[in-house]
């Protein structure tokens, strides 16, 4: 945490957190939360869903100022009025993305947990992928399923993640891909305001009018949401990821 109290007309804070937050599934009811199944894989073995909780901001940083203009002229009149009293301010913030998983849509193994929840289960990670490798550069073929987005780029909201870094798990076995082992799009967004403060005599010895115009994300910046988790169907052992695996839609 960093601050300046106001001097010369400048003031501002910023604070920077970094944490990792570890648990295992985390809630009861199916939608509580969005980045992936809130229940086991495994209910025999917790450890197998051990990971970043979803709620895990690794970098988040707020800043936030105040300055106020110089006042131009302290003569009498109605140019005072108009140059002196403005003041501008802005909040800017700014953290990584929240983790989630991706997901089958079938019950590839079989294990009937949660009456076979649609998404429960996880695929297996492609031979020679890299976590990194799944978010950035472009889509790659892992060999044995067709891979429709060979050759796009990673990372964008078109195709966040790269949906032929999985595999299908055979039958009545578990993917080895983790749980929140990815990252979605992080959040950027900087807010600005301009205020001016007129005494006006005729309210009292303190009494002013304001005008203020407040500019929420000043520069239209896109926050997206997280992708399309499911990334197979899982009826076969070789087929196409989902149309909208690793898209982005809101």
């Amino acid at each position: 945490l960093l601050t300046k109290r106001l001097a010369r007309g400048l003031q501002f804070q910023s604070s920077y957190t970094f944490s990792k937050l570890i648990d295992d599934p985390q809630a009861e009811a199916t939608q509580v939360i969005s980045s992936g199944p809130v229940q086991p894989t495994d209910a025999f073995n917790r450890s197998s869903d051990r990971g970043l909780s979803a709620y895990d901001v690794a970098h988040n940083w707020r800043f936030n100022a105040i300055y106020q203009l110089p006042r131009l002229t302290g003569r009498t009149g109605v140019l005072p009025k108009l140059v002196n009293g403005w003041q501008v301010s802005t909040v800017i913030s700014v953290q990584t993305g929240y983790p989630f998983t991706v997901n089958l849509n079938g019950n590839r193994s079989q294990s009937g947990a949660f009456q076979s929840l649609t998404g429960l289960d996880r695929p297996d990670l492609a031979p020679g992928r890299s976590i990194y490798s799944i978010t950035h550069g472009v889509s790659t073929s892992n060999g044995v399923d067709p891979c429709p987005t060979a050759g796009q780029p990673l990372g964008t909201p078109n195709l966040w993640f790269d949906p032929c870094a999985f595999t299908i798990p055979g039958t009545g076995f578990l993917g080895n891909a983790g749980r929140n082992i990815l990252r979605g799009p992080g959040l950027s967004n900087v807010d600005f305001s301009v205020v001016k403060d007129t005494a006006i005599r005729q309210l009292g010895e303190s009494g002013h009018l304001e005008f203020r115009a407040e500019m929420f994300n000043i520069f239209n910046h896109p926050n997206f949401a997280l992708p399309s988790l499911l990334v197979y169907s899982a009826s076969a052992s070789v087929e196409s990821p989902l149309v909208n695996a690793g898209q982005t839609t809101s």
